[in-house]
């Protein structure tokens, strides 16, 4: 199974929401204007309201060389 949604910048913005304990539903930009949530929140009863909209995006495990880099930082 994989281990990440990739999502794209508006796609990130509707799934993300507030923090439900212990779980925050905040996708983790990557480079190239990508984003990740862990695919074991589609079998999490709190984010049950967006299982449908995450489960027919794409997945990836984090060891496939396409998978979005992630960012680096950068210095103030």
């Amino acid at each position: 199974m994989p281990g990440f949604i990739v999502l794209t910048a508006d796609e990130a913005a509707h799934v993300r929401g507030p923090a439900i304990p212990p779980y925050a539903l905040e996708p983790i930009e990557r480079q190239g204007g990508m984003f990740i949530l862990p695919a074991g929140v589609l079998d999490h009863p709190a984010y049950a309201m967006h299982a449908e909209f995450l489960a027919v995006l794409p997945q990836m495990d984090s060891a496939d060389p396409s998978f979005p880099a992630a960012l680096v930082p950068t210095e103030d």
